[in-house]
């Protein structure tokens, strides 16, 4: 086995070394990682203060940082662990869970009976069911459709086989084609 072998195996270092480096990666990949942090807590500020902290490692640690698939899936898995921890934390300062930030959330996506379904209609209803999907399902569906990662870099981001990635997804779909076909029913739709 040769140098290069070793080294593949053992996961390629870093190549975030310059500013310019930095500032792509950067400029790239913060929006994307702050809508998925959203996705996880349900405070856009502590979203938006999970990635800075992922930035802010990555440019501290950047010479020691070994990527063993690819940055953006470490990115991810990053940012997954530290809005986790933070709902963590504040999960266990509060004495007692309050039900209303998860009524407001889900409140979001309600519309009248009497409203046509229309495509802002349409979103709101989807937005509310990948809301209600479990929430491991909907992790990875949000990994796969909003943010554009494959099985094998959803796998990574969540600590689960290849498989069962793909079967959170595959899951995720027929729970949402099960719920627009029960619109279609209900509102005769085409």
């Amino acid at each position: 086995m040769d140098s290069q072998d070793d080294a593949s195996s053992a996961g390629d270092v870093l190549q975030v070394q310059t500013r310019e480096d930095f500032s792509a990666v950067f400029r790239d990949l913060y929006a994307p990682l702050v809508r998925y942090a959203r996705g996880l807590s349900s405070d856009g500020v502590s979203a938006r203060d999970a990635v800075q902290e992922v930035f802010t490692s990555l440019w501290e640690d950047r010479s020691e940082i070994v990527v063993r698939s690819s940055l953006e899936a470490l990115l991810y898995t990053m940012v997954r662990n530290r809005v986790l921890n933070a709902n963590r934390n504040r999960k266990n300062r509060a004495e007692n869970a309050s039900p209303r930030d998860i009524e407001d959330q889900k409140g979001l996506g309600t519309t009248s009976a009497d409203e046509s379904v229309t495509a802002k209609h349409l979103r709101q209803r989807l937005s509310a069911w990948i809301d209600d999907l479990p929430p491991r399902r909907r992790e990875a569906f949000i990994l796969s459709r909003y943010h554009g990662l494959s099985h094998e870099e959803i796998a990574q981001v969540m600590d689960v086989s290849r498989r069962t990635a793909s079967t959170h997804v595959m899951h995720a779909l027929q729970d949402l084609r099960r719920q627009l076909d029960a619109l279609r029913n209900a509102d005769d739709l085409p």
